[in-house]
């Protein structure tokens, strides 16, 4: 029996071990493959789409450092990673990226963070006001407006995942604004960042690359 290939792409570069790493403890009885946005690009051409722009996204690139790059930059990219995982094979694909997309063609199906997350936080905080932790100052307003959009009173704030010192501050803004849950709005978050912001914060705390990992984990 052909095993179920599970396809992520990230929007910088690979390798992304972590996100390996949840998503096939999520889904043992599939292969995971990962490919980036960026991968194959220098330094340099990295730079240049790094160039200022609405709605930078922070993206993690293959050294281990981050850059922002505005969306709309991303997603043809996006879109190229998805549809050669589905032609390698991949029977679903997960844009690993919490912001908004917009929808584009993929032979697979798609699971696109930024439409599930919501649907799953209203069917637990339907009315509540909920904080929003983006990973990067440039994110926030469009993640204020998207879930606003969303039908969401929200407070919005920024840590970085390799930032503790952003985490820590964003955990005493949330604690202070007495939100009944935080969404950590970044595939970069892992469980082990969600239980120590919920600790911090002593709030409810979903957040994204676990949640979306299971949703995934159950339809592939």
């Amino acid at each position: 029996m052909t095993p179920h290939v599970l396809g992520i792409v990230t929007i910088g570069q690979t390798p992304r071990a972590d996100l390996e790493a949840t998503f096939a403890a999520a889904a043992p009885h599939a292969t995971v493959r990962v490919a980036g946005a960026l991968d194959g690009l220098g330094a340099a051409e990295v730079a240049a789409l790094a160039a200022p722009g609405p709605y930078p996204l922070l993206v993690r690139l293959a050294n281990g450092a981050t850059a922002e790059v505005p969306r709309d930059t991303l997603v043809p990219r996006v879109a190229a990673a998805a549809s050669a995982l589905a032609a390698g094979g991949a029977t679903l694909v997960v844009v690993a990226c919490a912001g908004e997309f917009p929808a584009f063609p993929c032979a697979a199906p798609l699971v696109v963070p930024g439409r599930v997350v919501p649907a799953t936080v209203r069917a637990i905080a339907a009315g509540g006001r909920i904080g929003i932790v983006t990973p990067n100052a440039g994110q926030a307003p469009f993640a204020e407006a998207k879930w606003r959009a969303d039908g969401f009173d929200v407070v919005v704030t920024h840590a970085a995942p390799s930032r503790p010192d952003e985490l820590a501050d964003a955990a005493s803004r949330m604690r202070a604004a007495e939100v009944s849950l935080v969404v950590l709005d970044c595939m970069g978050h892992d469980e082990a960042s969600r239980a120590a912001f919920a600790a911090a914060s002593g709030r409810p705390t979903v957040a994204v690359q676990p949640l979306v990992a299971s949703l995934a984990a159950a339809l592939v």
